[in-house]
């Protein structure tokens, strides 16, 4: 069998284009390649960042100025992980205020876990990156009603009577 300098080159032209279409069509030669960066930094989401939400977009909702303490609590590690606020709001704005936090806290990737009403509180559970978020709003009671919304890390180890205090009972 004699081949042609013309065949040889013929066919190393069709192996180069080929190689040519494949490490462009990323089938041959990228799987090494790194991946892009992520555009946007994530954020690591503490607990600071977490009562920031919260009061945030509890004022941006109308609600007034909030407690953030745990004074007459337990002591102990478990305050590390809980994030609470719990206000009064005048009644004539306290469950639009509330369900105005509610909204806002979901157009910022806060998501729905459940939600109902019970006599006269109206209950809303929302999670975000490791966090659950216990909102209440209690319409009994004089000119105010109360609103709390406590944010508690996940895998955070409660006294009892403070998980029974902020968890939904349903």
């Amino acid at each position: 069998m004699r081949t042609t300098r013309t065949g040889t080159a013929a066919v190393a032209a069709v192996v180069a284009g080929f190689m040519t279409v494949t490490t462009g069509c990323g089938l041959i030669g990228e799987s090494d390649a790194a991946p892009a960066p992520s555009p946007e930094p994530t954020v690591p989401f503490t607990s600071r960042t977490v009562a920031d939400e919260i009061t945030g977009f509890a004022r941006a909702a109308g609600l007034p100025d909030g407690d953030t303490s745990t004074a007459g609590l337990p002591e102990g590690d478990w305050r590390r992980c809980v994030v609470p606020w719990a206000g009064d709001a005048p009644a004539a704005d306290a469950a639009g205020a509330f369900e105005a936090t509610v909204m806002r806290m979901r157009q910022h990737d806060w998501e729905i876990v459940s939600s109902h009403a019970e006599r006269d509180v109206t209950y809303r559970t929302l999670a975000k990156r490791g966090w659950k978020l216990y909102a209440r709003h209690r319409t009994a009671g004089g000119a105010g009603q109360a609103v709390s919304l406590t944010a508690v890390e996940d895998g955070c180890e409660l006294p009892r009577r403070i998980r029974d205090g902020y968890e939904d009972p349903a």
